[in-house]
C-alpha cells in the first residue's frame, strides 16, 4: 500500500485492488473566484492519472470540485463516485443535481481492500454531518483520512475499532483550515489582528496534535486546508493563521512526514520510504510573485453581474423579503443589529433589526451605526450583496473566501447570528 500526494486534501491511496482519489480540487479561484493554489498543478489529470475511483469527503468546493470531476471523467469516464451516509445528504443532493452518479457508503470491500467512511456529527449538532472520515485497510495496513473534521471521540473510536488491534499505520491529519476570521476583521491595532492570527494558528497545530494521541499514528502527514487568497484579497494571506506543514516535522509525539509538491511524491506504508519530502517553508519571495500575478484575476460576481445603465441594484426590496425568510428560519430574541456597507458607484448602508419584534429594515439609516449594540457591520461589494440575496452565491462560501469584511461589537461569536445570516435569502 502507498500514498501519492497531489495537493490540499487530494491523495491518491493506492492497494493491490484500487486506486482510490481523495477530495481533488483542482480548479483555480473556487469560493467565488478567491481561493488558488500554490504551488500550481500545471496538468491535474495528468498528475493524478488512472484511477479506480474517487471519494468525496463533504460539499465544500476544496473538496468537491464538479469542474474538475467532468473534466476527470470525460477522460476517464469508468470512475466510481463514492461518499459517505451524510445526514441531511446535501452531497448527494447536490452531486445528483450536477449530473454526478455517486455511491453512497459506510462500508466497501474492493477484493482485499476495505473502506470506511464515517460521517462527523460536527458543529451543526445532531442530524448535521457535514464532512466526513475515511478507513482504507488492506492485509493488516491501515491509512486514516481525518480531511477537515472537527475533533469527535465517537468518530475516532469508529475509526479505531475498524483498524486491526486499533493500530493506525498512516494518518491524514488537519493541521489548517478556512474561514473568515481573523484576517476579514476589523481590529483597533494591528498587534491585535496578529495576535488572532496567532491563536488561531495554534489551534490548527493543537487540532493536529489531539489527533495524533487520540489516533497514534505510525506516521502522520499534515494535510488539507491549503491554498492562498488570490486577487485584491491577497493582502490577508498573512493574517489567515494557517501554519506551514513543515513546522510539525519537529513534533516528537510521532513521525510526521510532508510530502513534496508536484503530484508524485509517494509514501510507501510497507517499506517505510518516501520518494521526495519537503522540509523547508515556501520562498516568501516567490509566494509573492505569483500572488502579483493573480493580481488582475476577478471574482465570480465582477464578471457575472452587471448592473444596467448604472441603475443601483434592488438591494433593498431584496433585503426586506430575505429578512422576512430569515426570521421565519431562525430565531433571535434579543435586539440584534446587522449593518451592510454596500459598494458600489456609491456606498449604500442597510440596518436590519434582526429580533423578531422589531421593524426589519430601514435604508438610509436614521441614525449613525455606531449608534447600535450589539450589532455586525458587514461591509460588501454591491454586487456579491445582490447575489447572496437572490442564491446566485452562498454566505457560508462568502465567509470561506474572506470575501467580506466585518466588525463586531462587542467582539464576540454567536452562532445564532450567523445562523441568521445564512439564511439571509429570497
Amino acid at each position: 500500500m502507498h500514498i501519492r500526494y497531489i495537493y490540499s486534501a487530494c491523495v491518491v491511496i493506492a492497494t493491490d485492488d484500487l486506486r482510490l482519489l481523495c477530495d481533488p480540487w483542482m480548479t483555480e479561484g473556487i469560493y467565488d473566484g478567491s481561493w488558488f493554489h500554490y504551488p500550481p498543478l500545471d496538468d491535474p489529470i495528468q498528475a493524478i492519472g488512472e484511477v479506480d475511483a474517487i471519494y468525496i469527503s463533504h460539499i465544500h468546493p476544496d473538496h468537491y470540485d464538479a469542474a474538475f470531476l467532468r473534466r476527470y471523467l470525460a477522460v476517464y469516464p469508468k470512475t466510481r463516485l463514492l461518499i459517505g451516509p451524510q445526514t441531511p445528504p446535501y452531497l448527494a443532493m447536490k452531486m445528483k443535481l450536477d449530473g454526478f452518479t455517486p455511491e453512497t457508503h459506510r462500508q466497501l470491500s474492493v477484493g482485499g481492500t476495505d473502506l470506511l467512511i464515517v460521517p462527523n456529527q460536527g458543529g451543526g449538532g445532531a442530524g448535521s454531518e457535514v464532512d466526513s472520515a475515511l478507513v482504507v485497510r488492506e492485509k493488516g495496513r491501515t491509512v486514516v483520512n481525518m480531511n477537515d473534521n472537527p475533533f469527535m471521540p465517537r468518530q475516532i473510536e469508529a475509526i479505531l475499532d475498524f483498524c486491526p488491534q486499533r493500530k493506525v499505520d498512516v494518518a491524514l491529519l488537519p493541521y489548517a483550515g478556512a474561514g473568515p476570521f481573523p484576517q476579514t476583521f476589523h481590529f483597533t491595532h494591528r498587534e491585535e489582528l496578529e495576535a488572532a492570527a496567532a491563536r488561531k494558528r495554534a489551534q490548527f497545530l493543537d487540532l493536529f496534535r489531539a489527533y495524533v494521541q487520540a489516533l497514534a499514528p505510525k506516521m502522520a502527514l499534515p494535510f488539507a486546508g491549503k491554498y492562498v487568497l488570490g486577487g485584491q484579497l491577497s493582502e490577508l494571506n498573512p493574517f489567515r493563521g494557517v501554519p506551514d506543514a513543515v513546522e510539525l516535522l519537529t513534533e516528537s509525539a510521532t513521525r510526521v512526514l510532508v510530502l513534496a509538491d508536484g503530484g508524485q511524491a509517494t509514501y510507501d506504508i510497507d517499506t517505510g520510504v518516501a520518494s521526495a519530502c519537503r522540509i523547508a517553508p515556501y520562498d516568501p519571495a516567490e509566494v509573492a510573485r505569483y500572488l502579483a500575478a493573480l493580481g488582475g484575476h476577478p471574482y465570480d460576481y465582477e464578471t457575472e453581474i452587471v448592473p444596467q445603465d448604472g441603475r443601483p441594484l434592488p438591494i433593498l426590496p431584496l433585503l426586506t423579503a430575505a429578512t422576512a425568510r430569515a426570521r421565519g428560519k431562525v430565531k433571535v430574541e434579543a435586539p440584534y443589529w446587522i449593518v451592510f456597507h454596500a459598494r458600489g458607484q456609491q456606498e449604500r448602508c442597510f440596518v436590519l433589526n434582526i429580533a423578531d419584534s422589531n421593524p426589519p429594515l430601514m435604508e438610509p439609516p436614521t441614525f449613525k451605526p455606531d449608534q447600535l449594540e450589539p450589532r455586525l457591520e458587514i461591509t460588501i461589494d454591491e454586487r456579491y450583496l445582490f447575489g447572496l440575496l437572490t442564491r446566485l452565491y452562498h454566505w457560508n462560501n462568502a465567509e470561506i473566501g474572506s470575501h467580506y469584511r466585518s466588525l463586531r461589537v462587542p467582539q464576540a461569536y454567536l452562532p445564532v447570528i450567523y445562523g441568521f445570516l445564512n439564511m439571509l435569502q429570497i
